[in-house]
């Protein structure tokens, strides 16, 4: 069977709708804080602990799984840059 080449906004956009449709309302607010990634081509997903594992663990099921994955309850997976707190007193 010929491979389905995506591009990674196809990805996003049907990782969400998947996501939101089918997962969102089974996971929240249970797992909130953990990682979810959904294969986009079958709907199966898997959550975990941390950013990597869930991927893996579909991956091992199905090789060639296209993933998307999220962090439950959050915008975004991970935050980026840093926060300087004052000691002034």
């Amino acid at each position: 069977m010929a491979r389905i080449h995506y591009k990674s906004e196809d990805v996003v956009a049907r990782g969400k709708e998947i996501y939101q449709q089918q997962i969102q309302d089974k996971v929240e607010p249970v797992h909130n804080g953990k990682f979810l990634s959904v294969d986009i081509e079958t709907g199966d997903y898997e959550i975990g602990t941390d950013d990597l594992s869930p991927s893996m663990q579909l991956l091992n099921k199905r090789p060639d799984a296209v993933i998307y994955s999220l962090r439950i309850g959050f915008q975004a997976a991970h935050r980026m840059g840093f926060k300087i707190s004052s000691t002034t007193k």
